[in-house]
């Protein structure tokens, strides 16, 4: 798998050495979208923040998005309607709004170029035509001047869409390196490769002791912008669902005719698809496909399934790019902020998008901010009474099966069902991988560039049973998403530690 478009041209990311002052106000963990934007906020507010990443700026689903920052989301506004009520649903949608304006303002006033297109959820079969139909209605019902279409004049067949009109779509790459300049001209400091390996309330004094790759701080409030809360063991984790999904990149024939907007179907799986211009030439970007961390038949078969479907419906076209991201789906249907009940009042977290974090993350980030800040909050994901039934919905499901916490993710995602079998004493001939046991303990062997690396499978999360992905040559954690190189180190997820190398 190659790497992301955004990848090859990327522009410099403003980082700092460790931060030299043993103690800030505020260390926000992650410096994806929603950890920049928070730390711009606090460091706007006063605040003395150094921002800690693990990898490297927009590591993670920042850096892998699609970049369509829509209010119309697939089926979503129809499926928490329905789920929950409407009542939530406007919530969720002025919050995504707030998020929407926030980033069209910043964008504007950072010279972030932005494209205006509509945005289309679209049925390729009759089967899906009342789902579109369903969303439109729900769309309308909360303000949004949405479009029916029976059809639209596409390389693909439509059997019927809804438009929003004058949405946005950019270059995730150009954004993160807006934030990290806005970000330390704010005062605040932003440090790659530091890992955080532990997070310590301490109630006297009040502050967190914090212990990373890089060094040691503390800090009176931290903020777990990881996705998925590092260090949790508890009940936040365990209601976030992790999910891959795959993007491609493609030079289309000469003089092809490209449509003009995003695109989703609701079909599963689900396939999304925009252009992007890089100055003069343009590229067709199509992904989706869906499915579980750590469940899933080959994961290579996702990209060709892309590539088939793509050059089924724009002959002619060449495929540069193929890359992946990890998302979280909350149980509850609604993004996740939080003061984690482990933490002494002091650790936030804020994650749980379904994909749609190019409105969700700036959102979550003022709120997260307002309970860093201890001041009423200016954006809910959810009213006390709307989010108390989003919540019960989150109970119910975080002792529910497998198969039921996939159903409510697929409502949610239009992401298929598909679940492989777990590491057993085969041989996956294709990537070059076994998985097998010694004893109790699941092992795995995989030969990556020459190199033989043999690893115990065993997540040192929560103790979850690994599995091999043969697109990324990673070994992934179906519970939680915890995914790890073929030798072990760790790549993303709760998880803090690597593999057990054997």
């Amino acid at each position: 798998m190659s790497t992301s478009l955004w990848h090859d041209h990327a522009p410099d990311y403003p980082t700092s050495p460790f931060p030299t002052s043993a103690h800030v106000d505020v260390a926000v963990v992650g410096a994806g979208f929603t950890g920049l934007i928070t730390a711009l906020l606090l460091a706007e507010a006063g605040r003395s923040v150094a921002v800690l990443e693990a990898r490297q700026v927009g590591a993670g689903a920042s850096g892998a998005t699609t970049a369509k920052t829509t209010l119309l989301q697939g089926t979503r506004l129809s499926t928490l309607t329905r789920t929950h009520n409407k009542e939530l649903a406007a919530d969720y949608l002025s919050a995504s709004r707030l998020g929407q304006d926030w980033l069209r303002e910043f964008c504007r006033d950072h010279g972030v170029d932005t494209h205006t297109t509509s945005a289309f959820t679209f049925a390729a079969t009759e089967k899906g035509v009342q789902q579109v139909e369903a969303e439109h209605r729900a769309a309308h019902d909360l303000g949004l001047p949405t479009v029916l279409h029976d059809n639209l004049v596409t390389p693909f067949p439509v059997q019927a869409a809804v438009e929003l009109p004058e949405q946005l779509q950019l270059n995730p790459a150009d954004l993160l390196s807006a934030l990290c300049r806005a970000v330390t001209d704010a005062g605040a400091t932003i440090t790659e490769q530091a890992r955080v390996t532990e997070v310590l309330p301490r109630e006297a004094p009040s502050r967190v002791e914090i212990s990373t790759s890089a060094g040691d701080l503390t800090a009176d409030r931290v903020v777990l912008a990881t996705a998925t809360p590092i260090l949790d063991k508890r009940t936040t984790t365990m209601e976030l669902v992790p999910q891959r999904s795959y993007l491609c990149a493609f030079d289309p024939a000469p003089n092809a005719a490209l449509p003009d907007g995003m695109f989703i179907s609701v079909e599963s799986p689900s396939v999304s698809l925009r252009t992007h211009t890089l100055g003069e030439e343009t590229k067709l970007l199509v992904g989706g496909y869906g499915h579980r961390t750590g469940q899933s038949r080959s994961t290579v078969e996702r990209l060709t399934e892309i590539e088939n479907w793509t050059t089924e419906h724009f002959p002619g076209t060449r495929r540069t790019h193929g890359w992946s991201a990890q998302d979280y789906h909350p149980v509850s249907m609604v993004p996740m902020v939080e003061t984690l009940h482990w933490g002494e009042g002091l650790v936030h977290f804020a994650g749980g998008y379904s994909k749609w974090g190019m409105t969700s993350a700036p959102a979550a980030a003022h709120q997260v901010a307002d309970l860093v800040l201890e001041r009423p909050g200016r954006v809910t994901f959810g009213s006390p009474s709307t989010l108390g039934t989003a919540k019960t919905t989150a109970q119910m499901q975080s002792g529910a099966t497998t198969s039921q916490v996939s159903n409510l993710v697929q409502a949610v995602t239009g992401a298929g069902d598909d679940r492989g079998d777990g590491p057993d004493d085969s041989t996956t001939d294709d990537s070059d991988a076994n998985v097998g046991r010694e004893g109790l303990r699941p092992v795995g062997e995989a030969t990556v560039n020459g190199q033989a690396c043999r690893v115990s499978l065993t997540c040192p999360h929560l103790g979850g049973t690994l599995a091999w992905n043969d697109a990324e040559e990673s070994w992934d954690c179906p519970l939680h998403g915890s995914r790890f190189t073929a030798d072990g180190t760790l790549l993303e997820g709760p998880a803090v530690g690597d593999l057990k190398r054997l």
